[in-house]
Formats: structure tokens, sequence, C-alpha cells
């Protein structure tokens, strides 16, 4: 075909659609094998690869700029699936003080409030600085029938403390088998990670 074209004195030229989709091809698949992913002697400690050459930390290390460092939680806290902040929350009935979770004290004709972090006064109380004194009204306390492990929230219903669920008019203990943790709210649980 070359000596037809010689004898003609033309040169063949490339075709341009061919070059222009052949390029780019070529382009990213050089792109692709040049990329060397982390392997696990790139990773730090207690990290996991999760696209091309990204890392996390596993659940309970917070990633800094090379390394997993490791999260303190204090007594009475919990482990969240936040990225950012602190990485963990005050379990229900404490109060995050800092570094570490304080007991709330509750008054007399008082309650925890829903999110469990501070409390309100019964009806008929207002809160006056750390106690709730009678507002001249009726009292209304909480449901006679309210069972063990249960909080009246803000809606004056009440429901299940953290690490337990409502079955009809009890708070059922959640068992949480091997290799899962608490949800965030509490009242269900999740597989760490690879089970």
């Amino acid at each position: 075909m070359k000596a037809a074209f010689a004898r003609l004195g033309q040169v063949p030229q490339p075709n341009v659609r061919t070059v222009t989709l052949v390029v780019p091809v070529i382009v990213f698949i050089s792109s692709i094998l040049s990329c060397s992913e982390a392997t696990s002697a790139d990773l730090p400690e207690h990290a996991y690869t999760t696209y091309g050459d990204s890392w996390k930390c596993e659940r309970g290390f917070k990633k800094t700029e090379d390394e997993c460092l490791s999260i303190k939680v204090p007594e009475h806290a919990f482990l969240t699936d936040s990225s950012w902040g602190d990485n963990w929350k005050c379990e229900r009935g404490f109060k995050k003080t800092e570094d570490e979770c304080l007991s709330i004290k509750v008054p007399e004709h008082a309650f925890l409030s829903s999110y469990g972090n501070s409390w309100k006064c019964e009806r008929g109380f207002k809160k006056t600085e750390d106690k709730c004194q009678s507002a001249g009204v009726s009292e209304k306390e909480a449901p006679s029938d309210m069972p063990e492990h249960a909080f009246v929230d803000y809606k004056d219903h009440w429901k299940c403390e953290r690490g337990f669920k409502r079955v009809e008019d009890e708070c059922q203990s959640i068992n949480v088998p091997e290799h899962a943790f608490l949800s965030s709210y509490g009242n269900s649980w999740n597989c760490e990670r690879g089970f």
C-alpha cells in the first residue's frame, strides 16, 4: 500500500478521529499504571485503604496528618461515628466538661431532658438556679406506670434510656453481640468494621 502511495507521491495521513479517541485512552491507562496504590506497608498502624492511595483510620482512632491516634474515651462516654470533634459523647445522665463526663445532679421535682445532658423541672415547678421550686400550679409528675430505665421526653412521653429499647410497656436491655457496638442513639447496635 505504501508503494501505491509512493508512486502517487502521497504520504498516508492518520485518521483524525482515530487519534482523537486513542490518545486520551492511552493517557488514561498510563496514568492508572503509574499511580501506585497505598500498600499495607505504606499505611499507618490502625488504618485501611479506601480508594486509590487514600486511607482512613479504624473505629476508635482519629486521623492526623500521617497517623491514626487512639481516641481517649473517658469514663461514662461512648464512641460516635462522627469524623469531627472529639469522636465521643457522654452517656445519658452525664455532661461533657472539657475531656471528661460529669454526673448531672438532678434536683427534687426534676427529670433529665430528652437529650440526657441537662435537666428540666416537672410541670408545676420552675427552675431557680440549681433547683425546682413550685410555680403555684398543680403538680403533674411523670406517669406512675413509667418503667425502670425510662425517662420523660420533651413531649411528656416516656422513652427508654441508652442501651435499652421499648418493648410494649417496658424497657428491655439491648443485647450487643461480640464484634458489635451500640449505635450513636443507643437504641440499636451495629457490627464493627469487617463483620
